[in-house]
């Protein structure tokens, strides 16, 4: 069963909002069936793995190994800069309201970190957690961040989705299918 090509991809990831994010992303841009699970789950399941190409954090990569079919090695995440979404900020000549739209509440701390440089005390920032299936209205920022989930559900003129994996990760994780 180990030795058969992958069918689908297991994602492993100890957050299960990131799982959902990370999850959407790589059916968007592989178009691979995927399965979600957390580490937890990943040890408790045996041959959880089978038939996967497993898709993890380097940091849960090997307590993982002893699942992972020896022929089809695990690709690690890797996650997109924000230097896009920083020179957007940058780039704002008036003082302006900021908005971070995500189902993750890591990925919100994370964004305050790398956006509070460029926001500063010129501009206005705001986190929006969302929960659930509910639409997040943002009509009244200048500019909104949205993770890819939560693009789907905001509505603003000015939302730029902010992918989380980053293309030369799912490209990786493309060539790892590809070639078994």
């Amino acid at each position: 069963m180990e030795a058969q090509p992958a069918d689908h991809i297991l994602i492993v990831e100890e957050e299960p909002e990131l799982r959902e994010i990370i999850g959407a992303e790589v059916k968007t841009a592989l178009g691979w069936p995927v399965e979600l699970c957390s580490p937890e789950e990943a040890k408790r399941r045996s041959g959880v793995a089978v038939g996967a190409q497993v898709f993890a954090p380097t940091h849960i990569l090997g307590e993982l190994q002893p699942f992972i079919p020896e022929n089809r090695p695990a690709v690690s995440i890797s996650y997109s800069q924000a230097s896009e979404h920083l020179a957007e900020i940058r780039a704002l000549s008036k003082p302006s309201a900021i908005a971070v739209v995500s189902i993750s509440k890591s990925l919100l701390r994370t964004a305050r970190g790398l956006l509070a440089p460029a926001i500063g005390r010129k501009h206005t920032y705001r986190e929006i957690l969302m929960g659930g299936r509910a639409r997040a209205d943002v009509g009244g920022f200048d500019v909104v961040f949205c993770d890819s989930v939560a693009f789907l559900s905001s509505r603003n003129k000015r939302k730029i989705r902010y992918q989380l994996v980053a293309d030369s990760c799912l490209e990786q994780l493309s060539g790892a299918i590809k070639k078994r």
